[in-house]
């Protein structure tokens, strides 16, 4: 079992490095690893029953314990180091940058730019055995990854596996990334602020004017109308890539998500090097690659263009979420959505004139919309945005937690030029506050609106390609507006069926609620056991350096599969 440390936070007024440190456990539970919790104070205590360490944050060590990272390494103990120095210059094979000596000084910060993967010329072949031409932690990143601040060190004896970019994306000569063996163990030091990257490029900017628009003229954001993407962080230029077959440039590298990879890499990497049988309980049921949604919000409320929506919908034989809009549908087409199988979900309206955005307006449209769809619906858990307006920083979220609203989906594309990943991952998470504390709404956001109004079909092969590789959800939104039309209600069945050729399966927003939240309910026991508080049919768990069973190819080390079903309340030797 992994073991985590997180170190305290520098005091107030001290350069920060690493942001966000608890985000740590939203990453790990949501990747399925287990690990177990050591505060820095319990930590000499239990080194020596621990093989594989990670640990977030700086600090000054007492000798004891110094002595016994160095025991602990030398032993073949594996050490994944996000941001810290702990005087262990030696230990390390590192040492602090040079740094600005002036008012308010401290540790050398990163500030913005690119990770890099190094050549394989320039790294020593005895620190990856498992590949002869690549880093097996930096192998998939086909062009710079951008991040959000950090550590600034440089290397004495550890050997760098990245360097990195600019801002403007001009080489530094800085390394961000180095490993270092020590006696029979390793250590691998990450310089980059990887919680507070991914929590950055999730969440974006607190929206209180237009953001900046797109230079090629394709995302002209700056429209008065304040919108989930106002506040994207993401670069226009380095981090878009033309979709193929559309002419268009699209966010097709999901950043957040690159980042979570490498960490896991390097997890996966440390744990096969010590041969370690590590379990993992996979993001999906039946060892699903990723898995398909489709939303489709109601603008208009036309009866006719909902029913033929509802005719394509059986056509492809899948289920999906209904964002109704105020005024919504009928009672008789609402119970045709519901009988059909679908999700009644909530359209929140602040676009329309005299609408403005606010509690009172979310609380009356919220309170209306559950009156409309009657007594025998079940409460909505999922919402999206009109126009994915949002405004502010965390409104939003307090707003769907009061009405148990628990999947918002209003972060996203709201121009041509979003499309894809504009908030850096295909992946429903839960968003932080700036304290750290956890909000306990899901965001999925939305890369793309009808194909053929939007953006050409193609895209969809390129959202599929990401959606595969990443193992998250390839969500579609298609309004009622526009499945009328041949061309739009034509991409809407072929998409469908392309993603369940590919091996997904289409599941509505409730189901992506209570997935992942029965997954968050798994625990590991010590006697190697799985208990969950709810239920989790066939669940899938790998197993790094497993033997039984069948494998397969996860974030490019082999797993062995084992499936089960888990009930709430039982325990399944694994």
């Amino acid at each position: 079992m992994l073991t985590l440390c997180i170190f305290p936070e520098p005091p107030l007024n001290r350069p920060r490095t690493l942001t966000y440190p608890s985000y740590i456990h939203e990453i790990l539970s949501h990747a399925g690893i287990p690990y177990q919790t050591l505060s820095p104070a319990d930590l000499p205590a239990q080194l020596p029953h621990t093989k594989l360490l990670l640990t977030l944050g700086d600090a000054a060590l007492d000798p004891s314990l110094q002595s016994q990272l160095q025991t602990f390494l030398h032993t073949g103990g594996s050490w994944i180091n996000l941001a810290g120095l702990f005087d262990l210059h030696d230990l390390l094979g590192l040492r602090p940058a040079p740094s600005y000596q002036g008012f308010g000084a401290g540790a050398r910060t990163l500030g913005e730019g690119y990770l890099i993967p190094l050549p394989p010329s320039s790294l020593s072949s005895i620190l990856h055995p498992l590949s002869s031409s690549s880093h097996p932690i930096t192998s998939p990143l086909q062009k710079p990854l951008h991040f959000f601040n950090g550590l600034a060190l440089e290397s004495t004896t550890a050997t760098p596996l990245a360097s990195s970019l600019d801002v403007h994306g001009r080489p530094t000569n800085s390394p961000v990334l180095f490993e270092h063996p020590v006696g029979a163990g390793r250590v691998i030091t990450f310089s980059i602020d990887l919680t507070g990257t991914i929590v950055h490029v999730q969440q974006g900017r607190s929206v209180t004017r237009d953001g900046v628009p797109a230079p090629d003229g394709t995302a002209p954001v700056s429209d008065g109308v304040l919108k989930s993407g106002d506040g994207a962080v993401l670069d226009w230029l380095f981090d878009r890539d033309e979709a193929p077959g559309t002419g268009t440039p699209a966010f097709l590298r999901p950043v957040a998500d690159l980042w979570r990879d490498l960490l896991l890499r390097t997890i996966f990497h440390c744990a096969s090097l010590a041969k370690i049988n590590l379990p993992v309980l996979w993001y999906w049921p039946r060892s699903l690659p990723a898995v398909a949604h489709m939303s489709h919000d109601t603008d208009g409320s036309d009866p006719v263009k909902g029913h033929r929506l509802l005719e394509l919908l059986a056509e492809a034989d899948i289920h999906t979420t209904w964002c109704v809009i105020l005024p919504a549908y009928d009672n008789d087409l609402l119970t045709s959505i519901r009988l059909a199988g679908h999700e009644l979900a909530t359209h929140y309206d602040s676009m329309t004139t005299g609408l403005d955005f606010c509690s009172a307006q979310w609380d009356r449209q919220i309170t209306e919309l559950i009156a409309a769809f009657g007594p025998d619906t079940p409460r909505p858990v999922t919402n999206k945005n009109h126009y994915l307006r949002w405004e502010g920083d965390m409104d939003v979220f307090d707003w769907c937690l009061k009405h148990g609203i628990q999947l918002d989906q209003s972060k996203g594309a709201s121009k041509t030029g979003e499309a894809g990943y504009n908030f850096g991952t295909c992946h429903p998470y839960f968003p932080v506050r700036f304290n750290g504390d956890t909000v306990d709404v899901l965001e999925l956001a939305t890369p793309t609106q009808d194909l053929h109004v939007f953006a050409k079909e193609e895209l969809f092969d390129s959202l599929l390609q990401v959606a595969l590789r990443h193992h998250g959800v390839l969500h579609l939104l298609y309004h009622p507006a526009h499945t009328s039309r041949d061309d739009v209600g034509g991409s809407l069945v072929r998409s469908a069926a392309k993603a369940k050729s590919a091996g997904l399966e289409w599941w509505t927003g409730r189901q992506l609620n209570s997935w992942e939240r029965a997954r968050r309910t798994v625990q590991w026991q010590s006697d190697h056991s799985l208990r969950a508080s709810a239920n989790l049919p066939a669940a899938t768990i790998l197993h790094l350096n497993g033997t039984t069973g069948p494998t397969v190819t996860r974030w490019g080390f082999n797993f062995s599969v084992t499936t089960v079903d888990l009930v709430a309340g039982k325990s399944v030797q694994l």
